[in-house]
């Protein structure tokens, strides 16, 4: 599923606008000068989408429609000091009363209807003010404030982690039962198995498979040398070879797609940043590396660092697979080359975790002539 429009009519009683979106891009950015209801909008998909009925009570507008394909359309139009949600889907069209008073809430009906759009496209929201996670400890009173990448330095732990005790459970289960798969095999005239040249091949993408999870901090014990000496061998070594490689892909498995993520994010910061390399652990999570050859922890970057760190981290860790993620001013803190290259920056993440963005920006350096990808509010 997916936004195909936006019509937005009396935001604060001025702006009238009509969105439209390509279905074949990853990318829509929406750009204007401050004051023309950027980061309104998306805080208004979202508040629609997922039901945030004090966000659309205190937020001023008239009417906000989004048409999904495929077609499906939410509407929240305001009315006679009531408000109101209005669904169409197929032949089916309903029209459900909210009201405008605080005690207000949304009905099952409603709830349900939008549970079933954001099941297929999660709506994640990236916020301008990045910097700082709010903790609450034990009671509502009880809080802080604690620098978001440190949080995220932790996070990345826990997920290698629990990668690493995933992977370890299913080597166990494996070793376990492999006598007795073995036998099967082995006994099995005609269970398939691998030619020495194919094992090998299997072997190399094995090796090439471990490379990228030391690569990025993981391990694995799993062997894939092959003694030169087996290259003659019969068919029931053959069976137990195949079975044993086929083993180690399995276990190698649960690292795979977490491997590929952090890869991307080394890839993407190291390009970025001057005088330091991010270094990837499943002590620390992250740190970086400077030229003192020396560790520095996450929070003792600049501003600017940090924040290019908290996005891309949002997007590869935090964001649902398909969501729409809603981006407010990226360009906060961030360099003008690096503005330059966010969209590149983009794609190749929405081309992994196939999301789709919608961002926010009053910089042109962020759009860096794709303007084909934009809407200019002071024009729509």
């Amino acid at each position: 599923m997916l936004i195909t429009n936006i019509k937005v009519t009396d935001l604060y009683g001025l702006h009238n606008y009509d969105i439209a979106f390509d279905k074949e891009e990853c990318l829509k950015i929406i750009h204007a000068p401050n004051g023309y209801g950027k980061t309104t909008i998306l805080k208004l998909i979202r508040a629609i989408l997922e039901g945030y009925i004090d966000e659309l009570q205190q937020i001023p507008f008239k009417r906000f429609m989004i048409v999904c394909d495929p077609a499906i359309t939410v509407e929240v139009y305001k009315e006679n000091n009531e408000m109101y949600y209005h669904f169409i889907s197929g032949q089916f069209e309903e029209t459900y009363q909210v009201g405008l008073d605080k005690n207000a809430e949304l009905s099952a009906s409603i709830l349900n209807r939008l549970k079933s759009i954001t099941k297929e496209m999660p709506i994640y929201l990236i916020n301008a003010d990045r910097l700082w996670l709010e903790k609450k400890e034990y009671t509502d009173a009880a809080h802080m404030f604690l620098p978001t990448v440190l949080e995220y330095a932790k996070e990345l732990s826990e997920l290698m982690r629990e990668a690493l005790a995933q992977s370890n459970y299913c080597g166990q289960e494996l070793d376990r039962s492999f006598p007795n798969r073995l036998i099967k095999r082995l006994n099995d005239t005609e269970a398939s198995y691998l030619s020495i040249e194919e094992i090998r091949e299997q072997l190399q993408e094995l090796e090439k498979k471990r490379t990228i999870l030391e690569s990025a901090g993981l391990f694995s014990n799993v062997p894939v040398a092959l003694p030169e000496e087996l290259s003659q061998v019969d068919e029931k070594i053959l069976k137990v070879l195949t079975l044993y490689i086929e083993d180690s892909h399995e276990k190698l498995r649960a690292f795979e797609s977490l491997a590929t993520k952090i890869n991307l994010l080394a890839t993407l910061i190291n390009k970025r940043f001057s005088y330091k390399v991010m270094e990837v652990n499943m002590k620390d999570g992250f740190v970086f590396k400077v030229p003192t050859k020396e560790k520095l922890r996450a929070d003792k970057l600049s501003s600017g660092e940090q924040n290019e760190l908290i996005l891309l981290f949002k997007l590869l860790f935090k964001s649902p697979a398909n969501a729409l993620i809603l981006i407010d001013e990226p360009e906060i803190s961030l360099h003008i080359a690096w503005q330059q290259s966010f969209l590149e920056d983009m794609e190749a993440i929405a081309a992994l975790t196939k999301v789709k963005l919608i961002i926010a920006t009053h910089s042109p350096d962020i759009i860096n002539g794709r303007w084909d990808l934009t809407t200019g509010l002071e024009e729509c």
